[in-house]
């Protein structure tokens, strides 16, 4: 009722939704001066002058647009309405996202699974990425999906919907794939790479050579700014090789754990997006959300119970992160995805015979 309560209050007094309001113009710039301008940051900084004054028009680091094109051409529809009714609509569809990767993936019946729906809501990542109409709600609704098909040996639909989410926020998604491929599933992996390979020959098309060195160009200087690290394992570290050094150990335990964890599908998984968000290099809130679905994956596994007990401390690290404490939450991470690697309670059954098996939605 807090979450509710806060987000109603958000929509009614912050009109101009902080992510939203930039993935909002880039994508009406996109369409009336061409996709190749939407990185040009000169052009988007007089389109949102255009619109607003003072910090709102603010393009710099930290309020530019380094997505892939994937983003602002799903939003592009709505800017046929004006910008508070279209975040409006941003918002209400990233809910039914929520709710369909919930109706999907979550496990029980009954009041346990309506718990699990009221708790996710509540948790602040996936209530500051409804306010700030991140498109963390469509990434896991599309890994979800993804989960389902391969449950039903549908490899072609699970690959689109790793690219489709990969194009929204790589850094939410990266080490999926790559663990499905340890794990052996490597129709799912080739569907993938195959959509991938598409879906840059479409942004080469749209963009062309100017549009896709303005595009690199922004993602360094988002990279060179500070506040997209504070989530990262930088800010246990420093920045430099400390934080590279564990990032990358992280990303090696994952891949790891899914070779070991290849029996079930959840786990591998839950181990992919638990891997991905530890070993990141830019992180904010919204990007947790991930950890969601990577719980509703581990609940439906065979994995023992200190791996599940130990969801409880993460609903306490993940709300630490609404005052501003990161380390709660990084710490209880690492922690996690080492119980998901060295648990003992999985079967080794391989994955392609557990295949038969699919629970149902």
């Amino acid at each position: 009722m807090f979450s509710l309560k806060r987000w109603v209050e958000h929509f009614l007094t912050d009109t101009a939704a902080d992510d939203f309001r930039v993935y909002y113009y880039v994508a009406r710039l996109g369409l009336q001066q061409g996709w190749s301008h939407i990185y040009d940051q000169a052009i988007l900084k007089a389109v949102m002058a255009a619109h607003f004054t003072g910090s709102l028009a603010a393009v710099d680091g930290g309020h530019t647009y380094p997505n892939l094109p994937t983003l602002a051409w799903i939003i592009a529809p709505l800017t046929v309405l004006p910008f508070g009714d279209a975040y409006a609509a941003w918002a209400l569809l990233g809910l039914i996202c929520v709710l369909i990767a919930w109706w999907i993936v979550s496990p029980f019946e009954g009041i346990r699974r309506v718990t699990l729906l009221l708790l996710a809501l509540a948790l602040w990542p996936v209530h500051y990425s409804l306010i700030f109409g991140q498109s963390t709600p469509e990434i896991i609704a599309l890994v979800a999906a993804a989960w389902w098909c391969i449950r039903r040996d549908r490899a072609l639909a699970a690959g689109l919907a790793l690219a489709l989410a990969a194009s929204l926020k790589p850094q939410d998604v990266v080490l999926v794939p790559v663990c499905l491929l340890i794990a052996g599933h490597v129709r799912v992996f080739a569907w993938f790479a195959a959509a991938c390979l598409a879906l840059a020959a479409i942004f080469y098309l749209f963009l062309g050579p100017q549009g896709i060195a303005d595009l690199w160009q922004t993602n360094l200087e988002v990279d060179a700014y500070a506040g997209h690290k504070i989530l990262t394992m930088a800010s246990l570290t420093g920045p430099g090789l400390p934080a590279a050094f564990l990032e990358a150990g992280a990303a090696g335990v994952a891949i790891f754990g899914a070779w070991r964890r290849r029996a079930s599908l959840e786990l591998v998984i839950a181990i992919g997006l638990a891997g991905t968000v530890v070993s990141t290099l830019h992180a904010h809130e919204s990007d947790f959300t991930m950890l969601v679905l990577a719980a509703w994956l581990v609940m439906r596994s065979p994995i023992g119970a200190l791996s599940r007990w130990w969801l409880l401390p993460g609903i306490l690290a993940v709300q630490a992160m609404a005052i501003g404490l990161a380390p709660p939450v990084l710490i209880w991470e690492l922690v996690w995805l080492g119980l998901l690697v060295v648990d003992r309670t999985v079967s080794q059954v391989p994955a392609r015979d557990q295949r038969v098996a699919a629970p149902a939605v």
